[in-house]
């Protein structure tokens, strides 16, 4: 799947989703779903956190390498990333795009700035450490 493919699925994903009371502070659906997709290209489809890119994450979940969390109604999360809102406010400004994982972990407890500097560059490494194992084992078998 290419860059630009996934990103436009996002954008129908995201206007889907839109809520007029939670997401006030980007005007409609499309305000959001532009928003989301302009995050997405500025940071290469990557994870504010831990850098780590969406792609990557989809690959460890389709090989049972990390879970994913089944919500209400038949969806799951891990997939996609999630629109993290800080200072309980969801706006251009205060939000970033976060894997699930991240997401999950930083909940309400930290300021994004301090769960980057302390928690995201080890959640890579986690990450990067799964995928070379994944590598290795592909290896293994040719």
């Amino acid at each position: 799947m290419s860059n630009e493919f996934y990103i436009q699925e996002q954008h129908r994903r995201v206007e889907k989703i839109y809520n007029k009371k939670k997401h006030s502070n980007f005007i409609n659906k499309k305000g959001l779903a532009d928003w989301y997709t302009t995050e997405l290209r500025k940071n290469d489809c990557k994870c504010y956190y831990c850098e780590t890119s969406i792609f990557d994450i989809i690959k460890l979940i389709n090989l049972y390498k990390v879970k994913t969390r089944a919500v209400k109604g038949n969806g799951v999360r891990g997939p996609v990333l999630e629109i993290d809102k800080n200072d309980n406010i969801y706006s251009k400004e205060t939000c970033v795009l976060a894997c699930y994982y991240c997401n999950n972990d930083k909940s309400y407890t930290l300021d994004k700035e301090e769960y980057k500097q302390h928690f995201g560059e080890n959640r890579k490494r986690f990450f990067d450490k799964l995928l070379q194992e994944v590598l290795q084992t592909k290896e293994d078998k040719n």
